[in-house]
């Protein structure tokens, strides 16, 4: 990827959000754990909200909303996925003239347009949440650098040496 396209991705939100949804898709949507976990059949209810369904099991009934949809080792998986699909697109997107045709083409339209639009807000009183088990966490989300007052030398602002 060069560095124009680089920049376009920081000023263009409509080719970010774009190249969102793009990368959603590949590295999460279209991943065979994820395809997986989601065949196999769908309760019906009733109700319309799932109050109506429950699980049953040789030991107990469990309602369906406090049902857990798949286990760890299910997650595991799933994430392994995940991380091996966002590895290739960005090897894809920094490593290989595909990545420029890529951006190329998100900026002329959008390549799953069927999906919503990104929706985020930044609020400014707030700093981004780093996940508990991160090891980012206990780095500070944003830096702020200190600067030295600097000298005035015949009229002009100079640092000190």
């Amino acid at each position: 990827m060069n560095p124009k396209h680089i920049r376009e991705i920081q000023t263009n939100e409509v080719l970010r959000k774009r190249l969102a949804k793009y990368i959603t898709l590949h590295c999460f949507r279209n991943t065979d754990v994820l395809e997986n976990l989601h065949s196999g059949e769908v309760p019906i209810s009733e109700s319309g909200d799932y109050s109506d369904v429950k699980v049953i099991t040789p030991d107990r009934e469990i309602p369906w909303s406090d049902l857990s949809r798949f286990d760890n080792s299910e997650m595991k998986a799933m994430m392994i996925d995940v991380v091996n699909h966002c590895d290739q697109v960005l090897a894809i997107l920094f490593s290989t003239p595909l990545g420029d045709k890529l951006i190329e083409e998100l900026g002329r339209r959008d390549l799953v347009p069927n999906w919503n639009d990104p929706e985020w807000t930044w609020e400014t009183d707030r700093e981004p949440k780093i996940a508990g088990d991160s090891p980012m966490k206990g780095f500070p989300a944003t830096r702020k650098l200190k600067r030295k007052k600097p000298d005035k030398v015949r009229g002009r602002s100079v640092g000190k040496k």
